[in-house]
């Protein structure tokens, strides 16, 4: 996959933008990664039901996220329990190389990473689940990821066990972007200068 420079304004959905200037405000404060004990958003930056969280288990070969945390909504989407298993051993086959890409590379940037993966319903309404990931870690190296998944559709309800079928049998990547912490000081508009009386 490859991973475009991107601004908060990537961001389609308005709690995940919110979500990711409380992440970035975090990691300006710490001028680098912001340690996990300090994620406590308050309420109304974005819904807990939305929220997994992986740890970053580096292995002999490559990287591994074994889930520490999945919300409601994403309890509803998947058949199986996943707290304490891997990526690799609870992304459906089709989704394995965008969604493990995309999480590879957040541990490696160290920057939010924002992807949009489409599928159809029966009706061939599209379904996007928006995807947001946020490093978390200590001595420059992502040790936890946070990823918001939501799932859209502007034209009818979605039944999110029935949408994770589609997604099994169909997937497109439409947007994938890597957004940096200073991206998010560069994004704020400017004020005013004073105007002398």
């Amino acid at each position: 996959m490859n991973f475009e420079n991107g601004t908060i304004d990537s961001i389609r959905s308005k709690s995940q933008r919110s979500l990711a200037a409380y992440w970035a405000r975090l990691a300006l404060a710490e001028s680098g990664l912001p340690p996990f004990d300090q994620f406590a958003p308050g309420p109304g930056i974005h819904d807990p039901k939305h929220i997994a969280v992986w740890k970053v288990e580096a292995g002999k070969e490559q990287l591994d996220f074994r889930a520490l945390y999945r919300g409601s909504f994403i309890d509803e989407a998947m058949k199986d329990p996943w707290v304490g298993k891997t990526l690799f051993e609870v992304a459906p086959p089709v989704l394995r190389v965008p969604i493990i890409a995309a999480s590879a590379h957040c541990a490696s940037s160290g920057c939010a990473i924002y992807t949009v993966l489409r599928t159809y319903d029966g009706a061939g309404s599209p379904i996007d689940l928006e995807r947001l990931l946020l490093p978390f870690g200590t001595r420059g190296r992502v040790r936890v990821i946070v990823a918001s998944l939501q799932l859209v559709s502007l034209e009818r309800t979605i039944e999110r066990r029935k949408a994770v079928e589609s997604f099994e049998t169909q997937t497109d990547v439409v947007l994938s972007f890597r957004i940096s912490a200073n991206s998010f000081r560069e994004s704020r508009p400017k004020t005013a200068a004073a105007v002398p009386a």
